[in-house]
């Protein structure tokens, strides 16, 4: 994984005996694990295939290296306690859990090897390392099928607290019997963190949706604190500080406040959403936190800065990758200020946001291009225009298709344009191209002026754009009605219908000599034309016949190409006649959409995938071949 770092945590947990091993759960079914106390952290192997979210973590305090994750896979069989005993290379899901939503996890303070699991069919209890399983709440109560939130009390056992999405729940003999204990809170307010005070077992401290809560009897009665603005927001989780009780963190989608008398008064420290947050356990001023979008935050002095400590931890969602020489850029969605624009000047190893919602003017991108005409332009796109920047991504300008005047006349020609693709093809003399929800653009001043191309396009919805790695002469479209190949670089068009009627195309290869084969990755397998795009059979010689996602030419090597296919990356030498699997470790599970390769760097493959960022893979010298001089290189 080469980045971008950051993006969303959900879950984080610190060994109580060695506050260097922190654990760190996202979406998609990651799980990260750090042992510097964050400096760096590593993606661990949890046999997760569904896409879930680790949002509960243990680790136990009398086993170094043995580790808890509660995994919400939805209702598939993936769903389930996932446990390892060797500090994260091995993990196995505990019997009497797997296919249960795990939505919470708690440990007993007085005996580790008690452990609480909070789940969509209600609170299941082991006590015996989490080797047996037994439902302790009643099944027919339908109030507690969803635990929100769980904590033991810390000097009986038999005592837990239990949150779910309608209010706490508690019990004081293990589960034999429960009562509601929602005296003092708002109604049908959503429970999500429980905290017993360590010293006074009788002050509980609840967060909900609807703010924050304190009791000093056991949960009988709630009193809200109100000091936090009454602002719109959800409170993830209320914790004490282990030196001090009277002083409450809570955070929030607005952010962590601090309160240093009981809430009362409150401060706002940060504006990141927090969905979790652990101590040192040996510097309590140290705490780390789990945020939405900024990844995992540390602060070695109670919250008055905060570092980012994300290098390894990713879970950014790259939809979008263009580059030119070894400047790469590569596009995220649904991050505002966190994501939208990423820059690596190093090819791809090293990665720094560039320009988030703000710059970009506040939309996501469905486009990214970059080429050189007479200096380096950097083009993206979104459902409302086509944005322009000529000094690296600092700063954007927005580009008009269609006539630089406003008349009525222009107005009813070219209308309201959706722009759905864009693309720079990379030759001597570059040719921007937008799609657009009414046909496909071509300008050659990087988007001062405009033609719209004509013939079997005209009026067509342009959902895709494909260029070779070097060159104009033969381009690709995909449209809501087909396929189509234009030999002319985009002036005139033809259809290119693939076999079936239902086939969906992923990406399309086309080799940077016209007279090569192209290649479509598709619903149903990876098919092959050798004649221009009329006709196309399917290639089996190597590769299974079931859906690749990608399929690229490589930039310099004639004849040679690459495809991911589940997980799994594959080779040709001869134009895509057969293939060989090649390396493939690191891409499990990864969710693979987008490969792309750069002319400068000719020897590195770069995968997007849909939580890990860019991943990247180096062919060994061994087995890469000579660059063919024939093709020009990027300068």
């Amino acid at each position: 994984m080469a980045g971008p770092f950051g993006g969303s945590a959900r879950s984080i947990a610190i060994d109580p005996q060695n506050g260097r091993t922190l654990l760190a759960g996202s979406r998609d079914s990651l799980l990260f694990l750090s042992e510097d106390s964050g400096t760096s952290w590593r993606l661990l192997p949890v046999p997760a295939g569904a896409s879930g979210t680790f949002d509960a973590l243990l680790i136990d305090p009398a086993a170094a290296g043995h580790f808890y994750a509660g995994l919400d896979a939805g209702e598939s069989m993936d769903s389930g306690i996932y446990e390892s005993r060797d500090g994260g290379s091995h993990w196995r899901v505990l019997a009497g859990t797997r296919g249960l939503r795990i939505e919470s996890l708690a440990m007993a303070p007085a005996n580790p090897r008690l452990i609480a699991a909070g789940t969509s069919k209600g609170v299941f209890l082991s006590s015996d390392d989490g080797e047996n399983w037994s439902r302790i709440s009643d099944a027919g109560n339908s109030e507690m099928q969803d635990i929100t939130a769980l904590a033991f009390d810390p000097v009986n056992s038999d005592t837990i607290y239990a949150g779910t999405p309608h209010l706490p729940w508690k019990t004081t003999d293990s589960g034999a019997t429960w009562h509601s204990i929602a005296t003092g809170l708002i109604d049908d307010s959503d429970i999500f963190s429980i905290r017993v005070d360590s010293r006074h077992h009788e002050v509980v401290l609840a967060s909900a949706c609807s703010g924050l809560y304190r009791s000093e009897n056991g949960g009988a009665l709630w009193m809200k604190l109100r000091g936090i603005p009454g602002t719109h927001r959800r409170t993830h989780i209320v914790s004490e500080d282990p030196r001090d009780p009277n002083v409450i963190y809570a955070g929030t989608t607005l952010g962590l406040f601090k309160s240093p008398d009981a809430g009362k008064t409150w401060q706002h420290l940060n504006g990141e959403q927090v969905n979790w947050m652990v101590f040192d356990p040996k510097d309590a001023a140290t705490f780390y936190l789990a945020t939405e979008f900024a990844g995992i935050l540390k602060t070695n002095d109670s919250g008055k800065s905060f570092s980012a400590v994300n290098r390894g931890f990713t879970n950014h969602s790259l939809t979008l990758i263009a580059g030119y020489g070894e400047r790469v850029y590569a596009g995220s969605l649904y991050e505002g200020n966190y994501g939208g624009l990423f820059a690596s000047m190093d090819g791809g190893l090293d990665w720094r946001l560039l320009a988030g919602s703000e710059t970009l003017l506040s939309h996501n991108l469905n486009g990214l291009a970059v080429g050189h005409f007479k200096r380096e332009v950097l083009f993206a796109s979104n459902a409302e225009g086509i944005l322009k920047s000529l000094d690296g991504g600092k700063t954007w300008s927005r580009v008009s298709i269609g006539p630089r005047i406003t008349s009525k006349v222009a107005v009813q020609r070219f209308g309201r344009l959706r722009i759905q693709s864009l693309q720079v093809t990379q030759s001597e003399k570059p040719l921007l191209l937008a799609g657009t929800d009414a046909g496909l653009f071509r300008s050659q001043d990087a988007g001062i002026s405009w033609e719209r191309s004509g013939g079997a396009l005209t009026g067509a919805s342009v959902i895709a754009i494909y260029a070779p790695p070097w060159g104009v002469s033969r381009l690709g479209v995909r449209t809501r009605s087909g396929f189509f190949i234009s030999s002319d670089a985009g002036r005139s068009w033809r259809l290119a219908t693939l076999p079936g009627d239902n086939d969906y195309i992923y990406d399309l290869a086309l080799p940077a000599d016209p007279q090569e084969p192209m290649l479509a990755a598709t619903s149903r397998g990876l098919f092959r034309s050798t004649d221009d795009g009329n006709s196309w059979h399917v290639v089996t010689n190597g590769v299974p016949e079931a859906t690749v996602n990608s399929v690229r030419f490589h930039p310099v090597h004639p004849q040679e190409a690459f495809l991911i296919q589940y997980g799994s990356l594959y080779r040709s030498l001869d134009g895509g006649t057969s293939w060989h699997p090649i390396p493939s470790e690191g891409l499990e599970n990864a969710s693979v959409h987008t490969l792309w390769l750069s002319p400068k760097i000719p020897d590195r493959i770069f995968a997007l995938s849909a939580a890990r960022g860019a991943l990247v893979f180096d062919l060994p010298q061994d087995v890469a071949r000579q660059a063919d001089h024939s093709i020009p290189s990027s300068k």
